[in-house]
């Protein structure tokens, strides 16, 4: 049965992590972006991963060898709390592909533009999952937010699109 895993990258080596992956035979997911950059009166535009240090591994249960997955090039380890290796939600993955444009780029045009205040209680929405509930944090960027989750009667701070938050 195979399931989504979420792996940390070395810092801003989500392309090459990627890369190697799949010279490994992998099917990976590395949602991304696309964002004007002004630099030296230029304007150009720049790809960035849509989950900075982040991407996911689509891997059947033989394939979960978490020692090579962390020493692939480019790649840190694999998401986990003590022993567990949670598995992504594969209603995530679509919902991330559903946003995507003809190109693959996630369109943040697509995101509801809505203002929050820190401490705003906020609860996060994924399609079939149940309501995550927690606090407003603050906004990155022009389509993320960072939240306060009340999870385990202790707040954890994700980073999560501004599509999925909605006001309590």
């Amino acid at each position: 049965m195979r399931e989504w895993f979420a792996v940390r990258t070395q810092p801003r080596n989500e392309f090459l992590a990627r890369t190697h992956f799949e010279r490994q035979g992998f099917e990976t997911y590395l949602p991304v972006v696309q964002y004007k950059r002004s630099h030296a009166r230029r304007i150009e535009l720049v790809t960035r991963p849509f989950f900075p240090g982040y991407l996911f591994l689509h891997l059947e249960e033989y394939e979960r060898n978490w020692t090579t997955i962390a020493s692939t090039i480019g790649a840190a380890c694999a998401v986990r709390f003590g022993d567990c290796y949670p598995s992504v939600p594969a209603a995530l993955i679509v919902l991330l592909r559903n946003r995507e444009d003809a190109s693959g780029y996630i369109q943040a045009a697509s995101f509801r533009k809505v203002e929050f205040q820190r401490g705003d209680r906020v609860t996060v929405i994924w399609n079939h999952i149940q309501d995550l509930y927690g606090l407003f944090e603050a906004r990155r960027g022009e389509d993320r937010a960072i939240i306060l989750l009340d999870l385990l009667k202790r707040h954890v701070t994700v980073e999560v699109p501004l599509d999925l938050v909605r006001a309590v």
